[in-house]
């Protein structure tokens, strides 16, 4: 495998093809959080207002009004919420599907589309889906079984002995040991979800056969898969470097006309400067996101095909004769 070429060929599938970057922006792992400040206090309902406004009938209808307005508040800030939340968790499973099928349709030389990711990704929708439910259950029983032993050597410890210095040897020792127990399992796991994902989009494989087939290819090729895990790593730390100076450079050119306004006075013309830069800063940040998940959702997607592909689909016949 030519790595150079594997990074030069996902550039250039994220580069060209940049309707990718809208299923990237979702399967990129990027979320929102939603932080709400609910009102408290049953409602404001005030049992002093209420005896101090003199008519009871017409206080008690008015502290009620008010109660079932912030409830219905509350409730309908709930509800989008939950949409919005689902929203993003429907694109984001559809998108893993949309940017597999894609570049691997894009690499064996077919033309796609918007329409036709998204058809792609949605067909793959509860295939896609159970590959996360059986590797969320595959990550819950391994952190189940590194995780009771540690607690039972530590809490021995803390019950047979009251000696600190015992306490804290044990507890920083077995931490130790558990962290590069989590690493060591961790990171094969990560990279065989890699190869399942593709499995089950690519190869049309079964949820649960593709982790077996993602173990298998991982297994075959255990050197090249730390390689290229380690390659995505150094990618990723040179890449959120530039991104973040990108939007920092960006963010100070977009933000001078406000500043200038705000230390001259102008307020009113410090929300005309600053909302449209805000807004063109925040553009920027989804298009670069998406990109991103883009060129990483290839780099694997890539990778698994070169290490899928028959010796004879990975070298050209030479059309030099052969002497007879």
């Amino acid at each position: 495998m030519n790595y150079g070429d594997l990074i030069r060929d996902a550039f250039r599938i994220t580069l060209h093809n940049r309707f990718l970057w809208f299923f990237g922006f979702f399967a990129g792992g990027t979320g929102s959080n939603f932080i709400g400040n609910v009102p408290s206090g049953g409602g404001n309902f005030d049992f002093d207002d209420f005896r101090r406004s003199g008519a009871g009938s017409s206080g008690l209808t008015a502290q009620v009004g008010q109660g079932l307005n912030d409830t219905v508040l509350i409730l309908g800030i709930v509800v989008v919420v939950l949409i919005v939340a689902l929203l993003f968790i429907f694109m984001a499973i559809v998108s893993q599907g949309a940017l597999a099928d894609s570049v691997a349709a894009i690499d064996r030389g077919e033309g796609r589309r918007f329409g036709s990711a998204f058809s792609s990704g949605a067909g793959n929708f509860w295939r896609v889906l159970g590959y996360y439910i059986v590797f969320f259950l595959v990550g819950l029983g391994l952190l189940v079984v590194i995780g009771i032993p540690v607690a039972i050597l530590i809490g021995g410890t803390f019950a047979v002995t009251e000696s600190t210095g015992a306490r804290i040897t044990v507890a920083v020792i077995v931490g130790i040991l558990a962290v590069l127990l989590l690493i060591v399992v961790f990171i094969p796991l990560s990279i065989i979800g890699q190869y399942a994902l593709r499995e089950i989009v690519v190869r049309r494989e079964r949820v649960v056969s593709s982790v077996g087939t993602g173990y298998s290819l991982f297994r075959r090729n255990i050197g090249r898969s730390l390689l290229l895990w380690l390659i995505q790593i150094g990618l990723s730390i040179g890449i959120a470097i530039a991104f973040i100076l990108l939007l920092l450079i960006v963010g100070l050119v977009l933000a001078i006309p406000a500043i200038v306004l705000a230390f001259a006075g102008y307020t009113t013309g410090v929300w005309i400067a600053g909302v449209p830069a805000g807004l063109i800063w925040f553009l920027l940040f989804l298009v670069v996101t998406g990109a991103i998940g883009t060129f990483s959702h290839a780099y694997w997607t890539l990778a698994y095909l070169r290490l899928t592909a028959s010796p004879t689909t990975l070298t050209s016949p030479d059309p030099t004769p052969t002497p007879e």
